[in-house]
């Protein structure tokens, strides 16, 4: 049947008439013939086709057998390497499973992959430009990063994109990348996934709550709230309720296997999400690599990056920096401070540094504020952008003011 149908496809590729005759002779001239049944069998095939209005109902039927016989095809293989492992772990095994039917479910929304003709790729290139222009997001892309001067600089954070958030410790990364996740929270209707290896559920959701609400987050933690900073908590409680759209893991110590088992879960049972968030990146573990730190980083990098273009969702991870950077005079961030491997750099689509002057000098006339120094960004330009900084409330907030410029600092 593959063969009539290619041959079908053939004929009509090529602006000719098909019927029962036009098919015989092309399957003849390739010799194709008596290997489907001969003409007998392609006169019953015709004659035994109900109606040709009906295709599209027949197309799917194939389609739904096809999957069928994909599951079939998986499970042998998920059952031949449970009895011969080859050394893998019982969690690279439940990996290799989970991967195998994941792949079935996403074939079936997404288009098959493999080389394409650039015809295609042409035509999807210039709707993806048609909808941009007829729906224009102020040049924002991506998901909305909720900060003015980064979307210029970044357009947002783009699906299959691994975003590096790194900072010396104090700097405030934790609370930017939460700020990213909760302004993602606010304009997608796709959850977006944390997953805190280093900080409690209970303690991500005060900082939330502190940064919402503009309460600070100490009276939070203390208890020390008048009625004014409960009717602030209740509505943000109120929205974050609504929304219903964030979900957060702090499980210590995953490996990337079971943190990409996790995201697909999710992903399946909410038809997608919107962002992922890992902090951080260090604190994840590859099992059988503990005696080489730079190699096992480099495996996480790696899986990380192929989560997001699995998703095809943005993944931020945190990492964290060499000591190195205190000894310079500048101590702003610069690509090669990331700490353990070089492969973090390569990886990244785009590494985001936080620099606070303050930090290093309580006196600084920039206090307050906060430098977002993008070190690299694969398709776009790099530079830096100021914020505000707001520790009380846990929050950075677009920048409101002098003018600056900073290469001038």
């Amino acid at each position: 049947h593959r063969i009539i149908f290619e041959a079908a496809k053939r004929i009509l590729e090529d602006n000719k008439p098909l019927d029962l005759i036009t098919l015989s002779e092309h399957l003849e001239l390739h010799e194709e013939l008596e290997g489907v049944g001969g003409f007998a069998y392609l006169a019953d095939l015709v004659k035994n086709t109900p109606s040709a209005a009906n295709i599209n109902a027949y197309a799917d039927i194939v389609a739904e057998r096809a999957v069928v016989r994909d599951l079939i095809g998986v499970a042998n293989d998920i059952a031949d390497a449970g009895y011969d492992p080859q050394g893998r772990s019982s969690a690279d095994l439940v990996d290799f499973a989970e991967s195998k039917v994941f792949a079935i479910a996403e074939s079936r929304t997404k288009e098959s992959e493999g080389p394409q003709n650039v015809d295609n790729i042409l035509e999807k290139t210039l709707e993806r430009i048609e909808l941009l222009y007829k729906s224009p997001q102020d040049g924002v892309t991506g998901v909305d990063t909720g900060f003015n001067d980064l979307n210029k600089k970044t357009a947002g954070l783009q699906g299959s994109d691994l975003v590096i958030v790194a900072a010396r410790p104090s700097m405030g990364k934790t609370t930017f990348a939460m700020n990213l996740c909760e302004n993602a929270a606010m304009v997608s209707d796709k959850p977006v996934l944390i997953f805190s290896l280093e900080m409690p559920s209970d303690q991500i959701m005060m900082r939330m709550l502190a940064s919402l609400s503009r309460v600070d987050q100490t009276k939070i933690r203390t208890g020390q709230l008048d009625d004014e900073d409960w009717a602030r908590i209740s509505s943000s409680m109120g929205i974050l309720m609504e929304k219903k759209n964030m979900y957060i893991d702090d499980s210590s110590g995953l490996t990337p296997t079971e943190l990409r088992s996790r995201a697909r879960r999710v992903a399946r049972e909410h038809d997608g999400l919107s962002m992922i968030m890992v902090d951080y990146l260090q604190l994840m573990r590859v099992p059988g690599m503990q005696d080489n730190r730079t190699l096992e980083i480099s495996e996480i990098s790696r899986s990380l990056k192929a989560l997001a273009k699995e998703l095809n969702v943005p993944v931020v991870a945190l990492s964290q920096l060499n000591r190195s950077l205190e000894q310079r005079a500048d101590k702003r961030p610069i690509n090669s401070d990331l700490r353990e491997s070089g492969a973090i750099e390569q990886d990244a689509d785009l590494i985001m540094f936080i620099y606070r002057d303050e930090v290093y000098n309580p006196d600084s006339s920039m206090k307050g504020t906060a430098e977002i120094i993008l070190g690299k960004q694969r398709n776009g330009p790099i530079g830096s952008v100021r914020l505000t900084f707001q520790g009380q409330y846990s929050r950075f907030d677009n920048y409101a003011g002098p003018a600056f410029d900073m290469d001038d600092e």
